[in-house]
């Protein structure tokens, strides 16, 4: 299965089908839309062989409907978020997930930070979670010392499992 990002917002289900059929039969394909019907600018696509993966990936340019698109092998959201989110503890109260955020970019790609928050007060419960793009960086902040975010030591665990946010 692959994820197919950067797509024309006119590309259809048939043009992306037939420019990917030159690596391969492909099995499905579908552009995730939005309830109006609108292109969401990605699709999931699946060859009936997977070696059809390897050849997609291993070229370097794609340009489907005038537009450079990337295609790359899907993994599932779970096993992703897995490998990619890690715990964030000892956060001051003054920690917003923007300032998360910006810390951790030095890292590598954020793509998502959260500050846990009380629901009756507001406050900060003192611990977030970063999500990376990708888990290459990890060694150099998971289980460190003296990482301090907002004048406040923190310290990362990887997220043992995927709790709701």
């Amino acid at each position: 299965k692959m994820f197919i990002g950067g797509l024309n917002w006119d590309t259809t289900d048939e043009g992306l089908r037939n420019y990917f059929a030159q690596f391969g039969k492909v099995d499905a394909c579908t552009i995730m839309r939005d309830p109006d019907g609108r292109s969401r600018g990605f699709a999931f696509l699946t060859f009936d062989d997977a070696e059809a993966v390897s050849a997609v990936v291993a070229k370097d340019h794609h340009i489907l409907d005038g537009k450079a698109i990337d295609p790359k092998r899907a993994i599932p959201r779970e096993e992703h978020l897995r490998n990619t989110r890690y715990f964030v503890g000892g956060l001051s109260p003054v920690t917003t997930a923007d300032s998360m955020r910006a810390f951790f970019s030095a890292f590598g790609k954020v793509v998502d930070a959260t500050v846990m928050v009380d629901r009756e007060s507001g406050r900060s419960k003192g611990f977030g979670f970063v999500t990376f793009e990708d888990a290459g960086n990890s060694a150099s902040f998971v289980g460190k010392l003296g990482l301090v975010l907002d004048d406040k030591e923190v310290r990362v665990l990887r997220s043992s499992r995927v709790s709701a946010v």
